[in-house]
């Protein structure tokens, strides 16, 4: 199998699934999905929550159904899953359940999540749920995985790093976007305007400069990464920053990841 998911000139027959854990996680890899697109790749996109813990679900879901409308993605590969924002880890084996289902259908040849990167609780278990769900299903497809946002930035920026993976391990790599993914990048980014506390720095983290020179990074996964390893030595961003309201520690992510692979 492949395991380059952006050889353009081979891509339009490949099937690909996009897995996020919130409406606006999107925004970091529409590039790529504009481009597949363009290209005639099978593109469906599934969303385990609608981001509506800060927020209603019928605002963020209008949000969203313009950002679709945006990058051209067609009605019938959107899948909503409607799981709690904030709330993955205590459903995570629901997620794994749901989700197989989903990929049985689907059978994609490539599959993109969240990174794993320990900057937000629900992006982590979306990341597992692409490995768990794909061996529920029985399916053998590329998984690769795209940076948010981590606590592995430097002080003098909060500790946050924004589009970029935490460590250079596994190696990752760009995909570089022309003039149309941009721009479908940033209408999507000013789509989402309840988010715009994470679209604004994810804006300036993505010049026009950077996206046309290096483009959207991302990687392929290792076939036997272990989710019950911190994804970095250093703090993770949710422990750090969210766990005021969260109340969550790796130790509830390693948890809920043991617990749903001995029910499967």
């Amino acid at each position: 199998m492949r395991t380059d998911p952006f050889l353009i000139d081979k891509t339009s027959r490949a099937k690909f699934v996009f897995l996020f854990a919130h409406p606006d996680d999107e925004v970091f890899i529409s590039g790529a999905m504009r481009r597949l697109l363009d290209v005639g790749a099978r593109v469906d996109a599934v969303w385990a929550t609608s981001g509506d813990y800060f927020s209603s679900a019928y605002k963020r879901e209008a949000e969203h159904a313009t950002a679709m409308s945006i990058i051209g993605l067609d009605q019938k590969r959107i899948h909503l899953m409607r799981l709690p924002d904030l709330g993955l880890i205590a459903n995570l084996n629901n997620l794994a359940k749901e989700l197989a289902r989903i990929l049985q259908d689907l059978l994609p040849d490539y599959i993109f999540a969240n990174a794993y990167e320990g900057g937000h609780p629900d992006h982590d278990c979306v990341n597992f749920a692409a490995f768990e769900a794909t061996r529920r299903a029985s399916i053998n497809p590329v998984i690769c995985e795209f940076p948010l946002y981590n606590g592995a930035g430097h002080f003098y920026h909060w500790w946050w790093k924004i589009n970029s993976f935490p460590t250079d391990e596994p190696p990752f790599t760009h995909i570089p976007l022309n003039k149309k993914a941009v721009m479908v990048k940033y209408a999507m980014m000013k789509a989402y305007s309840t988010q715009w506390m994470y679209m604004a720095p994810a804006r300036l983290a993505s010049p026009r400069w950077k996206l046309y020179g290096l483009g959207e990074p991302y990687r392929v996964c290792p076939s036997d990464r272990d989710h019950t390893v911190r994804p970095h030595s250093g703090r993770l961003n949710y422990e750090r920053w969210f766990n005021f309201f969260m109340r969550l520690k790796f130790n509830n992510y390693r948890e809920a990841v043991i617990d749903a692979m001995g029910k499967a």
